[in-house]
């Protein structure tokens, strides 16, 4: 397993941008924001009250990316 960053979980859904200002937020995990700093997940789920959660790729993805 090889660690690939942050996701912020907000309820049922998750954080995909932020624009002027303003949150923009995904039912889709496939289309959340992946946040290679812990501070700024931090600092995401701590103004949208969401829960940072880790992303790893297991090693039999990475061998079928590397492959392509």
């Amino acid at each position: 397993m090889e660690f690939v960053g942050y996701v912020v979980k907000i309820g049922n859904c998750y954080f995909k941008q932020k624009v002027n200002c303003d949150y923009v937020i995904c039912r889709s995990f496939k289309e959340a924001m992946k946040i290679t700093t812990i501070g700024y997940a931090k600092k995401i789920a701590e103004e949208t009250s969401g829960v940072i959660k880790y992303l790893y790729v297991s090693d039999k993805k990475l061998d079928e990316y590397k492959e392509q």
